[in-house]
């Protein structure tokens, strides 16, 4: 009997989800024991069940998958962490691995690529889907994932959903003076002048994922 891995799948598509439960049926090596349709229920997964590895979208609503795997990884440095997405920006690929994904691959090459990835980064090593420099991972930091605190990060993803500072403290059980002040901090940090130039400044630095961005 061939050695069995756990694998916890975070999408926010059912379908999706789905679809990659019943690719990795077809191995024999890998079983699904948990799922996630947003980024706090993949924390709370990955935190409550023993899994090997946590293959997670990027665009959730609630907590996007680049603040999900960072919180993972406060308490959980060994779990295998591959992120599957439909986005092969440089930015949002090294903000994953900074933020301590093991590899990174598209949805558009699940079915070709997805065994291979599995298998290498549970050997220790990381796997990158699409081209990238991998000593950009060593070098390359986005400025406002350096200067905002972990809440304020959270605040700023619910800000781009386009939540309002009531909805923001309801969402993440704080007060709504709270969540004003986390607001108030993250204009002063980035030194936006307005909320969409806040929203732009964000996603060009893969600091915020929306599925469909506005044009700037």
């Amino acid at each position: 009997m061939p050695d069995r891995f756990s694998v916890i799948l975070a999408d926010d598509h059912h379908v999706v989800r789905r679809g990659l439960a019943a690719l990795l049926h077809t191995n024999g090596h890998y079983r699904v024991v948990g799922e996630a349709s947003n980024g706090e229920e993949a924390v709370q997964c990955a935190t409550q069940t023993s899994a090997d590895i946590l293959i997670i979208d990027l665009s959730m609503p609630r907590l996007n998958g680049l603040e999900a795997i960072r919180r993972i990884r406060q308490t959980d440095t060994t779990l295998k962490i591959l992120v599957l997405s439909m986005y092969d920006d440089e930015e949002f690929v090294v903000q994953a691995m900074q933020g301590g994904a093991n590899g990174f691959i598209l949805k558009q090459a699940m079915d070709d690529v997805l065994f291979e990835a599995l298998d290498v980064i549970r050997q220790g090593r990381p796997y990158f889907g699409v081209v990238i420099d991998p000593s950009l991972v060593e070098t390359h930091a986005g400025s406002l994932a350096q200067i905002l605190t972990t809440r304020e990060r959270e605040v700023l993803q619910l800000i781009a959903e386009g939540y309002t500072t009531n909805q923001i403290a309801e969402l993440m059980s704080i007060s709504p003076h709270t969540a004003n002040r986390h607001r108030a901090n993250i204009f002063q940090k980035t030194n936006a002048h307005n909320q969409m130039e806040l929203i732009r400044m964000a996603v060009q630095q893969g600091l915020v994922i929306l599925k469909n961005p506005p044009k700037f």
